[in-house]
């Protein structure tokens, strides 16, 4: 996936393949985040996030945020971060809530954008992800992370054409995007596409073999 700018780097990895790419976004790399802070010299105003982010100590990540954000309500990006910890604890609701604030707060913030949207699908609010999204593609109409939880939103919506469309302008964009194969890869399965689901299991094979053996296990 193409990396996003912002505070939050995030970058999924494998789980099952019963679960669309994007439910993978909440299992960050750590020191991926951690290694974002710096490329956006906040290391010491953000310098007490990096050990809890490395830990993935969600609850303590979020604590911290929201202690900062007492004395610093208008930050964008410590809304950002404790959206991120309740996101990692599976507190969805609160972490669309932070997102939404974050947003506000970072409007030309991309990886913001995406993570509200993410939690927007996730609390059963698809069409307000879709809106977030669209707001997400007017500020960076490359991220194909937007095109991806996109592209999911259709998925499970029953939209296999929609979702195929964005996960093919992911690919566009960057060839080598694992989530937006994976994606188009569960389609074809679903749909007993055997040419598209073997042209993707290629695909990841090269890529990230992990999820090259989820789709090619029989259902």
């Amino acid at each position: 996936m193409k990396a996003v700018g912002g505070l939050l780097l995030v970058l999924a990895i494998a789980s099952g393949c019963a679960q669309i790419a994007t439910s993978m976004l909440i299992n960050a790399a750590p020191e991926l985040l951690a290694s974002t802070l710096g490329q956006y010299n906040v290391r010491t105003e953000f310098s007490d996030a990096v050990p809890l982010i490395k830990a993935r100590d969600w609850l303590g990540l979020s604590t911290l945020a929201r202690q900062k954000l007492e004395k610093e309500p208008a930050r964008g990006e410590w809304w950002q971060l404790a959206g991120y910890g309740h996101m990692q604890a599976g507190e969805f609701a609160i972490a669309r809530d932070c997102f939404e604030r974050a947003t506000r707060l970072l409007p030309e913030e991309i990886s913001g954008w995406n993570l509200y949207a993410y939690t927007l699908k996730q609390t059963g609010e698809p069409r307000a992800a879709v809106n977030a999204l669209d707001k997400a593609l007017q500020v960076d109409p490359t991220s194909t992370q937007a095109l991806v939880i996109l592209g999911d939103i259709h998925a499970e919506g029953r939209r296999p054409l929609e979702a195929i469309r964005a996960y093919d302008r992911a690919l566009q964009i960057d060839e080598r995007d694992i989530f937006a194969w994976y994606g188009i890869g569960l389609l074809a399965k679903r749909s007993n596409d055997s040419s598209t689901l073997d042209r993707a299991i290629k695909a990841l094979t090269q890529l990230h073999p992990p999820f090259a053996a989820e789709l090619a296990k029989k259902s």
